[in-house]
């Protein structure tokens, strides 16, 4: 009996030992595509054994047999099972389910649940990045996201673009902060859109409060590129495109310039056989060219990522003398070297080339040139015989060679134009270069130790350095006694700007039935340093001439004097998110910034924020058969700082011997002065924002929407520019100060609908809608009725734009007309402040830059192996002022409009005065036109190899495309372009000739292996 007993005792024993035996631990990671997926679901299937994974993806599960399958789930992906069977750790990527309901968003310092958000923010994700032929990554945002503009600095190869988030909130820059795999960057100009994973846009207080200081604006985060588990994968794209200037803007013709110089009483035109169409001899076709590519990989611990990127753009003006080359080079890189520590390397190198002509200026840019020179000025003149006497004899007088081409061609003088004005051409071609060579890095390296289960520490430092080397180069030319050069001028300067930014913070997740808590507290310390290395200019007689080697003694006229300029910040910060079953929302962060921008007593700012969130779908009561099957309420409100807009040393006086690299001589000895004086009351500038906001999803998650409302008020604003509030009779200009408060508030609307069809028709169909009411609520420091003065302009000397109270920031300033008088063809302007007289008192707003509304929307189709992509954009409401008119010379070419509706003689009903008084006009709202515009930034149609013959070729992807990008332009501006920034804050749609946006045709070609 006994033994009986131990033999079944021994043989239970050995199938709990063999069971036991089998049992084992597994952990792993799980991952989108592009990132590690927190909170993802693994549950041994058919029982309750389970775990969750972390903020970095990563989890463990304990007790499961060789024989279980694990079930790996998350909101918004498609579920997978995976047998266990030997594996000790299995990494899983999970498959976005296209008819998602939620993603992963990347906030900051960390990532979060879309479903848990309780913030404005906006995802551009990587797959409509890929399907983007943009040449920038700026241009990737235009129309894709509802509250954000985006507009060209200028349509220059290699000129940047101004963002704006939720519009301008500040009297200086407005410019969102940027953040490229957790570091603090200057500029995304220099990324290749290419290697970019995800964008997100933080667009409320709240989202952005965690940056405290530099979030005013807004934030945009960008990830990029990662390896993932596997082989090595190799990516090669490529574009070749041309591109052209595509306007209806006309310009008047020979026969109609002679006829309205006569009717304005100048006899003296008279037609002489040119008919230059400067429109058409100015502007010509360019080719750009792309190249990137790429490698990737990793196993389960470790992951890469290389790229190098090539861009050559040539411009529609000048060509190769406003050309663009850039080179890109980046390394990411990622390691688990143990269960608890994780490393990484994110590294971006760029050097690019930019060939600049003169723009941007209403009496010496290329394009104003182009505007007003006469059309009976030939571009070339057929021979030398045909050169008027009078231009051999300027050029003989002078000792200055003629303006010529590349084959001897001698370039048209204007015949009748006067002053400032040069042949177009020439001007781009020969007269004026500009050379502008920038090497740009951004490095970081990253350290995160992982406690125990949940809680992790990272250490992150980063640098970014720039140099920036600039070559002006003016070549001797005589036209007219204003626009002269009789010797070789030119300057060079050579900037360095360097950043560190050491970042430690600590987070720690944890929940219990159905509470779920992330804390997160961190310090971070920052130094900015951007030194001047060189400056020198000067000029070389012509017999003297050799090369513009600027260390000749002719060039180094230039005097040293580098100011200490301080820019130092140290910062603690710290968030608070719970969420109760997912359903009920609430987060809370404080951060404080201390900055040697600002005086001893006012250097440390806080800013803290809140928010919260219902999901209502998640409730009992919610029916599971109601067609709407996702709803959340959510508010906030929070404050950001700013000080983009700030040199330093402000509440500092130095005394120098240099101005604007000259030596200072007072009586022919060595002069000093001082310079400035300095605002000790100099106190941060403060975004505050209040947001509203609802998310739903309805129609099995086919049909998307969501809508905001914002109001963000900016106190204080910065302006580094003391001149404009320091009296004349005070010898020298005080600091920065402290301009006054700024409101913007809207509606912001996004909606989608994608589904597939049975026949396997796919599309998605999404459009946004924000509405923009911008207004100065309070200025300090000029008194009742004060104003800041903007920018300048020939027409106006108080200035073309303004910021007073009650109005929009930088408001368009001249006189108001009531139409023209039908006997004298002359102009009725409004008698604005009722005294009987037209004054200077009579000028008032006559146009605002701020659009009413702002659209933007984008259709993907998609059939078997061919897909369509059309993008769109537009303003509504906001105006553009045209500067480049010269009221000071009267034989000027004009738009053609200025002819057409002009008034010819008495009892004429017309809007144009007559051709005697058009200078008159320049400075009132008959140069101000309505700016809204809708265009198609792309029309894509590409095809993907079917996967059978790529298996053939050996190839994972193999598509091709032809686009056409900013073809389609739908506006009643009579100018150029009306997708119109500028260079300068404070003149935002005024028009000196601006370089238009150049319409590319463009043929792709991707392929991976």
């Amino acid at each position: 009996m006994k033994i009986k007993l131990l033999k079944k005792l021994f043989f239970t024993l050995t199938i709990l030992f063999g069971v036991f035996s089998q049992a084992q631990t597994v952990t792993g990671k799980v991952n989108s595509a592009d990132m590690p997926l927190p909170g993802a679901s693994i549950i041994v299937k058919g029982t309750t054994n389970g775990t969750s994974t972390d903020f970095d993806g990563n989890f463990t599960i304990d007790n499961v047999s060789s024989t279980a399958i694990l079930v790996v789930s998350y909101l918004g992906y498609i579920t997978q099972e995976i047998v266990v069977g030997d594996q000790s750790v299995i990494n899983v990527t999970l498959i976005e389910d296209e008819n998602s309901l939620e993603e992963v968003v990347v906030v900051g310092y960390g990532t979060k649940k879309k479903s848990l958000v309780t913030g404005a923010i906006s995802s551009i994700d990587s797959k409509q990045i890929k399907s983007s032929s943009n040449q920038r990554v700026e241009q990737v945002l235009q129309g894709r996201t509802s509250g954000v503009t985006v507009t060209s600095s200028s349509g220059s190869p290699g000129q940047g673009a101004q963002i704006r988030i939720r519009g301008g909130g500040s009297s200086g820059s407005s410019e969102p902060l940027y953040i490229v795999d957790g570091m603090k960057s200057s500029s995304i100009a220099t990324l290749a859109p290419s290697d970019i994973a995800s964008m997100e846009v933080l667009k409320d207080a709240a989202s952005a409060a965690i940056y405290g200081t530099e979030g005013a604006n807004g934030v945009v985060i960008i990830r990029t590129k990662g390896g993932s588990n596997g082989e090595i994968k190799v990516g090669f794209s490529t574009q070749l495109g041309t591109q052209f200037v595509n306007t209806d803007m006309e310009l008047m013709n020979a026969s109609q310039f002679v006829q309205y110089m006569n009717e304005a009483g100048i006899s003296s035109v008279v037609d002489n056989g040119y008919d230059t169409d400067w429109i058409d001899s100015t502007f010509d076709k360019a080719p750009l060219t792309r190249y990137d590519l790429n490698i990737s990989g990793g196993n389960e611990k470790t992951s890469f990522y290389g790229s190098m990127g090539h861009l050559e753009q040539e411009g529609i003006i000048g060509q190769e003398n406003s050309s663009y080359k850039r080179k890109t080079f980046r390394f990411n890189f990622k390691s688990e070297l143990t269960k608890f520590l994780e490393v990484g390397v994110n590294a971006t190198y760029s050097f690019s080339d930019r060939f600049g002509i003169q723009e941007n200026s209403d009496t010496r840019g290329v394009i104003q040139n182009m505007l007003i020179i006469d059309p009976l000025t030939p571009v070339l003149y057929d021979s030398l015989d045909d050169v008027p006497q009078s231009v051999l004899d300027n050029a003989t007088a002078n000792n200055v060679p003629l303006l010529t081409d590349k084959n001897g061609n001698v370039y048209g003088y204007p015949s009748y134009s006067t002053g400032e004005v040069v042949n177009p051409v020439a001007f781009a071609n020969v007269m004026n270069k500009t050379i502008t060579n920038d090497v740009q890095s951004l490095y970081s390296a990253y350290l995160k130790l992982k406690i125990i289960e949940g809680l992790s520490i990272t250490t992150r430092f980063g640098k970014e350095t720039g140099r920036i080397d600039v070559k002006n180069m003016i070549n001797p030319y005589y036209v007219s006694s204003e626009a002269s050069n009789t010797a070789y001028t030119g300057s060079h300067t050579k900037y360095e700007n360097k950043r560190w930014l050491w970042e430690n913070f600590i987070t720690y997740d944890k929940s219990f039935k159905n509470h779920n808590f992330k804390l997160l507290a961190g310090y971070s310390a920052e130094d900015r340093d951007n030194v001047t290395l060189k400056a020198t200019s000067g000029s070389v007689s012509i017999d003297e001439f050799t090369g513009f080697d600027f260390n000749l003694p002719g060039f180094n006229t230039n005097v040293s004097n580098p100011l200490p300029y301080l820019d130092n910040m140290v910062s603690t910060f710290g968030r608070l998110s719970y969420d109760y079953d997912g359903k009920y929302l609430f987060e809370a962060s404080i951060r404080a910034d201390k900055s040697d921008k600002f005086p001893e007593a006012n250097r440390t700012a806080v800013f803290p924020a809140f928010s919260g969130g219902w999901l209502a779908s998640r409730e009992d009561f919610w029916s599971d058969d109601s067609p709407i099957s996702y709803f959340k309420l959510r508010a906030s409100w929070g404050q950001n700082g700013s000080r983009s807009n700030l040199t330093g040393n402000a509440d500092k006086t130095y005394i120098i011997e240099a101005l604007n690299g000259l030596g200072i001589d007072y009586l022919g000895n060595t002069g000093a002065q001082i310079t400035g004086y300095s605002n000790q009351n100099l106190v941060w500038e403060t975004s505050e924002q209040l947001n509203f906001g609802i998310d739903l999803r309805a129609l099995s998650n086919k049909l998307r929407f969501t809508t905001e409302y914002y109001k963000k008020t900016t106190r204080d604003a910065v302006v580094d520019d003391g001149s404009l509030i320091t009296p004349g009779s005070a010898g020298f200009n005080s600091q920065a100060f402290n301009a006054g408060t700024i409101v913007n508030q809207g509606f912001e609307f996004e909606l989608g609908y994608s589904d597939t069809t049975e026949g396997g028709f796919t599309y998605d169909i999404n459009a946004n809608l924000s509405t923009l009411k911008n207004e100065v609520t309070e200025i300090l420091y000029v008194g009742e009725g004060g104003y800041l003065t903007g920018a300048g302009a020939p027409q106006n000397a108080e200035g073309i734009t303004r910021f007073s109270q009650g109005l929009p920031a930088w408001y368009f300033y001249g006189y108001e007309t009531t139409g023209i008088d039908s006997n004298t063809g002359e102009i009725l302007f409004a008698d604005t402040n009722n005294d009987g007289n037209i004054t200077d008192a009579d000028k008032t707003m006559i146009g605002s830059p701020h659009p009413d509304l702002l659209f933007g929307g984008n259709i993907s189709l998609g059939y078997k192996a061919f897909d369509f992509n059309l993008q769109f954009q537009g303003t509504i409401g906001n105006d553009i002022i045209a500067t480049y008119h010269q009221p000071s010379r009267a034989i000027t070419n004009k738009p053609i409009h200025f002819f057409e509706d002009r008034w010819q003689q008495p009892g004429d009903n017309a809007s144009m005065p007559g051709a005697a008084n058009v200078a008159n006009s320049y400075d009132t709202d008959l140069v101000v036109e309505d700016g809204s515009y809708m265009r198609i930034k792309q029309i894509q149609l590409g095809f993907t190899l079917p996967q059978s013959f790529s298996d053939k070729l050996k190839l994972d992807n193999f598509r091709v495309y032809v686009s056409l990008d900013d073809f389609f332009t739908f506006t009643k501006y009579t100018g150029l372009d009306p997708e119109i920034g500028n260079f300068s804050f404070n003149a935002i749609g005024v028009d000196r000739g601006f370089y238009p946006t150049a319409a590319k045709a463009i043929f792709g070609l991707a392929l991976d292996f």
